[in-house]
């Protein structure tokens, strides 16, 4: 019988990599899971801190199979692209803006369109809006993403 807290853990971690495509991410996920469910009945903190932690103890565990096993250069180069060190921490933001409950849809597009590396001048010619306007829809989602930010810090 699994707790409330972790049922509701499982089922948004599900949900989530229902949404992904990255093979780096899918098997974070996976891992996450398993580590929730090996301890099933566990009801402590709410089901965002075990996912969090859940996630957390993931990464380091395909660290160190990095560290452990690390990819031969000539093997790389034979084998289909996986993932570039640089996109771990993207996968992170991006899981976060998608997921955060304080931004509202203007923000999340805003702020998901920056995290991939597009400017103020490509979205105000997508968004047909004077660059100015878009340099204040861009401070203004970067703010709420600031709150947004130390909300969760606080909560840990």
């Amino acid at each position: 019988m699994f707790s409330d807290v972790i049922e509701a853990a499982v089922t948004t971690l599900q949900r989530s990599a229902m949404n992904t495509w990255d093979t780096y991410d899918l098997e974070r996920h996976e891992r996450a899971l398993d580590e929730l469910l090996r301890d099933h009945e566990n009801t402590s903190g709410s089901a965002w801190h075990r996912i969090r932690s859940a996630k957390g103890h993931a990464y380091e565990v395909l660290e160190r199979r990095k560290v452990i096993a690390p990819r031969d250069p000539v093997h790389a180069i034979l084998c289909e692209p996986s993932y570039t060190e640089h996109g771990f921490y993207k996968a992170e933001w991006l899981d976060w803006i998608r997921t955060e409950p304080m931004f509202n849809i203007i923000d999340r597009t805003i702020l998901r369109s920056l995290a991939v590396g597009e400017d103020a001048e490509t979205l105000a010619a997508r968004h047909n809006l004077p660059l100015p306007r878009m340099r204040q829809r861009i401070s203004r989602a970067r703010r709420v993403a600031r709150q947004a930010r130390a909300n969760l810090d606080l909560a840990q």
